[in-house]
């Protein structure tokens, strides 16, 4: 499984949202997770301003990141999952002259399922995240499996 190289990534996920959906055209339940948090690329934000440090410097970015609440699948039970994943650009630090710095890319954000890294059975879901920075970078993502609900082996954990 790929690491991230050059920059430490920081996953803080929001609370994960069950529901249980009806598919369209089959009428079959279906459960719907919806996973979503922000992930700090190089640095954390900091506690009272909230805003990233300026340490510039190109980093190469390659890394599967579990979910933090990731729910535990029978990987031969999702051949018929859905899964939809989005990432936007939450913050980019500015530089000392008041203005924003240089950002690179976070090309095509990837979803896959990893067996659990304790063999404690199950898949889980993985973001994967590759690119190129030149600074610190805040993203938002949200990712949604659609599933049948007999594929849980196990239930995510929440805080």
């Amino acid at each position: 499984m790929p690491q991230v190289t050059d920059a430490d990534v920081h996953l803080v996920a929001q609370p994960r949202i069950d529901t249980v959906v009806t598919e369209f055209q089959s009428e079959a339940r279906r459960l719907r997770s919806d996973y979503a948090g922000f992930a700090w690329i190089g640095d954390e934000p900091d506690a009272e301003s909230g805003m990233m440090g300026q340490d510039y410097q190109h980093r190469t970015v390659d890394s599967q990141l579990f979910l933090p609440d990731t729910h535990w699948y029978n990987g031969d039970a999702l051949d018929d999952a859905e899964v939809q994943v989005t990432v936007g650009l939450v913050q980019v630090p500015g530089t000392g002259r008041g203005t924003q710095g240089l950002v690179g890319a976070i090309a095509e954000p990837e979803v896959n399922f990893f067996e659990h890294p304790d063999n404690a059975g199950g898949v889980g879901v993985c973001l994967g995240l590759r690119g190129e920075i030149w600074s610190n970078v805040g993203l938002s993502y949200r990712v949604t499996v659609v599933s049948n609900p007999d594929a849980i082996v196990r239930v995510g954990e929440t805080e």
